[in-house]
């Protein structure tokens, strides 16, 4: 519960600091804009875990929403909640924050680094999870390709350092697929939980 009010004290700090900021919906490089949302999705697989543990993680999808600072013209700096599901014998969940730092290549592509904290994962929803660390290529804020490491606690071993390599899409497409997921994990909720 702790984890969750963390994640959430975060929100009056991006509002008061969007109220300040000349926001975009979507930043282009041609507009005057000195702030933007992160909306981005993703689709992980796996490709290393080490683990004493059967259960081996064989699918993950991410979001980011939060929201991005120009401080130049090549580099942008924001933080970000993290949501991320996972299957591992069934799914889990994780969440957390994260600190984004963009760095504008051209008008087309980015690369992005994002450092964070996995504050509680579903299997232990009270305590601190783990770490996270992405690293993704993109491609005007619409498609690109990511690779993440986590380190997150596990009841076998202490804990479980897992590499994924993913297609992320951002922008609007990001937002859709986010409350796509959103819709379609809240329905899967409700049915586990009707009987």
């Amino acid at each position: 519960m702790r984890a969750i009010a963390g994640v959430f004290s975060v929100v009056p700090v991006l509002f008061v600091s969007v109220v300040f900021a000349k926001p975009c919906i979507r930043y282009d490089h041609g507009d005057l804009c000195t702030s933007y949302p992160i909306t981005t999705f993703c689709f992980g697989l796996p490709v290393c875990q080490s683990s004493d543990s059967s259960m081996i993680r064989d699918l993950d999808l991410a979001t980011n929403l939060g929201w991005m600072f120009v401080l130049d013209g090549s580099i942008d700096l924001g933080p970000s909640l993290f949501f991320s599901s996972f299957r591992n014998g069934g799914w889990h969940s994780q969440i957390g924050v994260k600190a984004n730092l963009r760095y504008n290549l051209n008008d087309e592509f980015n690369l992005n680094f994002s450092p964070g904290l996995i504050l509680c994962d579903s299997p232990f929803p009270d305590k601190f999870a783990g770490y996270t660390a992405e690293f993704t290529v993109d491609w005007k804020d619409w498609v690109g390709l990511s690779t993440r490491y986590d380190i997150v606690d596990s009841f076998q071993s202490g804990n479980d350092q897992v590499l994924h390599v993913g297609l992320c899409f951002g922008s609007y497409a990001g937002m859709g697929l986010t409350a796509a997921g959103a819709i379609s994990g809240g329905i899967a909720y409700m049915e586990n939980h009707m009987d």
